[in-house]
């Protein structure tokens, strides 16, 4: 489970200028000292070194995110850092995403994260990025009967990539690329198999909001989507760059 060679070209993210504990994300969805905005590298790191989550963590439902998005909405300060007057600008989109987002897996979609669901970031350091954690996946996938090439298509196609169509509100020019993260698991309930217990993961899209778009609307199919995008998987010993073949 912890090899990909077959199904993926792997290229490892760089370490230098990740986030630890004191850099979580703010309530307002920043990292760091809220004045200007992260690198999306560092934010799909820490989405990545999160996934244990989907073990251990207890999931959000839809409307508790709004409600505590509109309270801190409520409660910012006149002079309001670049998260928050990019959080102000964009919520009814956000909210639009939160409240319609969709997956294969499960009847209402839940997400995993600390503190805050999404950050705004710096896509080589010039380009508006949204990072949204993290949707979960369903139950966990079943080693004994699926490839780990077939369960990592499956969190692509039954949860991430569904989950896109949410997105449809954002019509402004300002946000130039998407990032989203699913969490799944696997096990294998074979005897004496190593995975017994459920093997967290997490899969991150990183594209284009334009894009997306046009895969939502159905222009391009995702065969077309996947190759103009980053995909990043990540168990609990590695991070990858990976390209998820057919």
């Amino acid at each position: 489970m912890k090899k990909f060679i077959v199904f993926i070209t792997c290229a490892l993210l760089s370490a230098g200028g990740y986030a630890q504990e004191a850099n979580r994300p703010k309530p307002g969805g920043s990292v760091g000292d809220g004045g200007s905005l992260p690198n999306l590298q560092t934010c799909v790191h820490i989405a990545q070194q999160n996934l244990l989550l989907f073990t251990e963590g207890q999931p959000n439902d839809v409307n508790s995110i709004i409600k505590d998005i509109e309270q801190y909405i409520d409660s910012m300060p006149k002079n309001k850092t670049t998260a928050d007057q990019l959080l102000a600008k964009h919520f009814a989109p956000m909210r639009h995403f939160f409240l319609t987002t969709s997956n294969r897996t499960s009847v209402a979609a839940e997400f995993l994260y600390r503190v805050a669901p999404f950050n705004f970031c710096r896509y080589k350091d010039t380009a508006l990025a949204l990072n949204i954690w993290a949707v979960k996946d369903g139950e966990p996938y079943n080693l004994s009967k699926m490839t780990d090439k077939r369960i990592a298509r499956l969190a692509l196609t039954n949860c991430l990539l569904p989950s896109l169509a949410a997105l449809d509100e954002f019509k402004d020019n300002d946000i130039k690329y998407i990032a989203l993260s699913v969490y799944y698991g696997a096990k294998d309930s074979r005897e004496g198999a190593p995975h017994s217990n459920t093997a967290p993961y997490c899969l991150t899209l990183v594209a284009r909001l334009s894009d997306i778009q046009q895969y939502t609307d159905g222009l391009i199919t995702d065969k077309g989507l996947l190759a103009v995008a980053d995909i990043y998987l990540a168990d609990e010993e590695s991070e990858r760059q990976v390209k998820l073949e057919n």
